[in-house]
């Protein structure tokens, strides 16, 4: 089996030329690796008006004794799923989606949207909003009238991959606060649907563009506990929206941020155990990448690029930095020695 998600139906804003679910964008889909033959979807959002693709990588494991795979996408909802059905494993809701007005009919919405009873640890509307901005709820048909949406075309999870761990029943990743302030109209006069405005055609009908909320772009990094469905832990990134993948390796988590900082973490209890200040390093940049683990000779080390990126960094850079934890002869007498 082949297992994937997938992005969004185009346009990614504009709804009103492709009526229906719009099988199979914003979906995870199962295909026979010797075929290609189709298996099973599960799509994750409706007749998606959101960009609520699916860009985290899946994840594979055992879910009490089931093979099963998890994904979350930009909407933050968490799923887990038997990877032999594609039925889901936790069960979730189909809730109805708050009412449309009639000048957004043109949309063509979908009546329900999925939500999984899986607690997130992503914020599903727009808070703490500065005066003249309007917070939608989640699932509002965007429309000509300006309204806030969180999460929107940043996320929720992006790019960033999750991790898993056997030893805690886990799942770890980062959330992000990144509300947009959008309008969509279907108006083919609309100075947004010319040529001489944008490049990209399939933007025609986006008015607001992605003007940001002044003040609010955070986030988290958190763990999920996927035998009891609840969040195990949070830890608040409150500078810059979080943009690292999530590494796991016995009981520590490692993930970094925009800033340049780089942190360790007990798995079991999110407790920041070591920090590191990539900005000490000569050209290196935020924490937007994902640590890799490996061991050689019985030295186990954990390396991560300080690149950063220009949407979710500080500083900018390219510094690739290698962490050695001891050898189990050193950590054994070094313990020794504390006694």
């Amino acid at each position: 089996m082949v297992y994937f998600s997938t992005g969004n139906a185009s346009p990614d804003f504009f709804g009103g030329n492709r009526a229906g679910t719009n099988l199979y964008a914003a979906s995870v889909v199962a295909l026979d690796a010797t075929s290609g033959e189709l298996q099973w979807f599960f799509q994750e959002t409706h007749h998606d008006l959101w960009d609520f693709d699916g860009p985290q990588p899946t994840v594979l494991f055992s879910w009490n004794g089931i093979p099963a795979i998890e994904h979350t996408s930009k909407t933050g909802y968490m799923w887990i799923l038997d990877r032999a059905s594609g039925e889901p494993l936790i069960p979730y809701q189909e809730v109805a989606v708050p009412p449309t007005p009639a000048n957004a009919a043109f949309q063509n919405p979908w009546p329900t949207q999925p939500v999984s009873s899986i607690q997130t640890i992503t914020e599903h509307q727009a808070t703490r909003l500065p005066a003249g901005f309007t917070a939608a709820p989640m699932w509002t048909t965007v429309g000509p009238v300006p309204m806030v949406y969180q999460p929107f075309g940043g996320g929720g999870m992006e790019w960033p991959p999750a991790a898993y761990s056997p030893r805690t029943h886990m799942v770890y990743s980062h959330a992000r606060y990144n509300p947009s302030d959008i309008t969509v109209t279907n108006d083919p006069t609309s100075p947004y649907c010319q040529p001489a405005h944008i490049t990209n055609t399939y933007l025609c009908g986006l008015t607001g563009g992605f003007p940001s909320i002044p003040g609010v772009n955070s986030g988290v990094y958190g763990a999920v506990n996927t035998v009891t469905g609840k969040v195990a832990w949070t830890i608040p990134v409150l500078t810059i929206a979080p943009d690292s993948g999530v590494a796991v390796a016995g009981d520590l988590v490692f993930m970094g941020d925009g800033t340049g900082l780089f942190y360790a973490a007990s798995a079991a209890t999110g407790e920041i155990l070591w920090v590191f200040d990539a900005m000490t390093v000569p050209n290196a940049g935020g924490a937007t990448a994902s640590a890799a683990i490996y061991e050689i000779n019985g030295v186990e080390y954990v390396v991560y690029g300080f690149g950063g990126n220009p949407g979710s960094s500080f500083v900018l850079g390219d510094a690739v930095i290698a962490f050695a934890l001891p050898s189990a002869t050193a950590a054994a007498a070094a313990k020794a020695k504390a006694k």
